[in-house]
Formats: structure tokens, sequence, C-alpha cells
């Protein structure tokens, strides 16, 4: 069965939107995971993950360096990352299908940004909204293959917009953290899936990727692919 099938397209639509759902519901819980804020139980789950989030960040700012290149910041979230990358001089639009992450994402920028940033953030659904004609030197996504049954519609269309340099960060499994993370979620309705280090590979060349990187970080993979 190919990625086109409607069997396939029929699975993809439900599975949106349910992470829609959940990400309209829990925005504000999700952005909290970045400060020790929330209640004690919630700060003591934050701090689990933090260490990995703030490792993918580092990564990603020293693979996009600081020269004036265009960026995709595909499910931008509360607009953490996307901030740092403009305050580095790049060109950034940051895209959530979420108009409450996009409002999180704003407020954000007004307490840690400038109005002279190369930014933008807008609610867009990448896989139905981005034109696949605007390509952008590099592309970014952090924490959403964590929610994708199917991923490889998702990285054949990023692949498409990519000019230079595709960063993505796959949730890995057989980590401490694991379990921890699917009971969190699964009580939240919301699904969550992770990868091998084989299985990421196996996506890459079924794609056609050949030039990519895998770096093993705190309960993720952390991947770079070049074009």
């Amino acid at each position: 069965m190919t990625s086109d099938s409607p069997q396939i397209k029929n699975g993809l639509k439900m599975q949106e939107e349910q992470i829609k759902t959940y990400f309209k519901v829990k925005a504000k819980e999700f952005d909290e995971i970045y400060d020790d804020s929330g209640t004690y139980f919630k700060s003591i789950i934050n701090r689990v993950f933090r260490k990995g989030m703030k490792e993918r960040f580092i990564r990603t700012l020293k693979e996009f360096g600081s020269e004036n290149k265009t960026v995709l910041d595909i499910g931008c979230g509360g607009g953490r990352v996307s901030v740092l990358l403009a305050k580095n001089n790049l060109d950034v639009t940051a895209i959530d299908y979420s108009s409450e992450m996009i409002d999180l994402a704003h407020e954000y920028n007004k307490t840690h940004g400038n109005n002279k940033l190369k930014l933008k953030f807008k609610q867009e659904d990448f896989l139905i909204d981005t034109p696949e004609e605007k390509f952008f030197d590099f592309t970014l996504a952090l924490g959403i293959f964590d929610y994708l049954k199917e991923p490889l519609p998702f990285l054949k269309k990023m692949k498409n917009v990519t000019k230079e340099k595709m960063v993505v960060a796959f949730p890995a499994k057989f980590t401490p953290q694991m379990p921890l993370r699917k009971i969190w979620l699964m009580k939240r309705k919301c699904a969550v899936y992770f990868y091998t280090k084989k299985q990421i590979e196996k996506l890459y060349r079924a794609e056609g990727i050949e030039k990519f990187k895998i770096t093993k970080i705190p309960a993720a993979y952390f991947v770079v692919a070049y074009f």
C-alpha cells in the first residue's frame, strides 16, 4: 500500500485531527515543558524531558550557523527555537497548525525577541498548506515525528522544500524516558511513536536520502540530512 492510497490518506487525516485536538487543549501544558512551571508532578516530568530538548536546540543552532539563510521551522510550538534561530541572523518562517501554539509563540517573541528579527509566525498545516514550490535553505522538525503514524509523506515533503540541510529529531525506543512519556500521553489520548536507528535509516533511504548523519542524544536521535 503506497502513501498516496485512500486508506493511508484517511488514516493520516484521522490521526492529524486527533493530534490537533490534543495540542489545542494542551498547548500551554506542552509549552510548560520548557519552564519549571505547572504542578509539582508536571515539573518533575518536564525536567525529565528538558535535557534532551536543550541538546536539540544546541545542535540545531550549531548546524544552521549564523549566515543569512532561510529556515522553515515546522511545528514551532511556543516559538522557543524560532526566536533563537532568528536571533542568530536567520530568516525564519515558523509554522504550527495549532492556533493556541502560535498565540504562545507571539507572546514569547514579545518578551524574548524584538521587532528587528526576521521572524514570521503562521498558523499553517505543513502537509496541506505549505506549497512545494517554496524552497528554504534549511528545514527543521523537532517534536513532530513523535506523533506521525505514517512518517514517510512528511519526510518526503520536507525533502522537497529543502535546498541545503534538513534537521529532524526522532524519539528513541528503549530509553528510560520512553515508558514514562508513553503513559503520560496515553492518559491524554495522544499516540506517540518511537524509533530505532535502523528504522530511521530505512525511512531516509526509502525517500532517496543518502547523505545524512544520525546522532544519539538523550531520549532521541538527532538527524541531519544534506542536499
